[in-house]
């Protein structure tokens, strides 16, 4: 099973700039790592973090090589350009589809590719998002369902990305689908 896990940097990082992305973030962003680690054991797991730093990288890169390559900060703009990509190319050969975005990221990256990540969308896949109720509202969440996808949501009112309930619940789908 293919899982793509797509989320946001986190503020908080360690000093070694040398570290994959996925451990030079601190904080919140732990959860996140947590989740996509449990993930990994089970699937063949890619996880995706969104700066506007560096645009998209993998949690395997380094922030030393994604910014050295970037040479600048990119932007908010073309991060989401980075994003909207990177869904793109990556939801048809995902079993899994994981979207962890503050309101505002979400609301710039999701609504204008959401038709054509859906069409691409495996049918039977399993999906969770993470946003403000209203980001996910204005989603057709019964396109996912009508394909025969397992949605989860999680709605998000602070800073945390995704609540243990939703993290477990994901947990349990996931091995239920590879027992089956």
């Amino acid at each position: 099973m293919k899982t793509h896990l797509f989320t946001e940097a986190s503020n908080t990082t360690a000093e070694d700039a040398e570290l994959p992305l996925k451990e030079y973030y601190k904080g919140l962003f732990r959860v996140v790592a947590g989740l996509y680690d449990d993930l990994e054991e089970l699937t063949d797991a890619q996880l995706h973090i969104l700066s506007e730093e560096f645009g998209e990288a993998t949690g395997a890169e380094s922030m030393s090589s994604v910014t050295y390559e970037q040479q600048s900060p990119v932007g908010f703009e073309e991060m989401v350009q980075d994003a909207q990509n990177a869904l793109i190319n990556t939801v048809s050969d995902s079993d899994i589809m994981i979207i962890l975005f503050s309101t505002s990221v979400f609301d710039a990256i999701i609504p204008e590719i959401w038709d054509e990540i859906v069409d691409a969308a495996k049918p039977e896949s399993i999906w969770c998002l993470s946003a403000a109720r209203s980001s996910l509202e204005a989603v057709d969440i019964e396109k996912l369902l009508s394909k025969g996808c397992t949605v989860l949501t999680y709605h998000r009112v602070g800073v945390a990305q995704i609540d243990t309930d939703t993290q477990e619940e994901l947990l349990k789908i996931v091995n239920e689908r590879i027992s089956e």
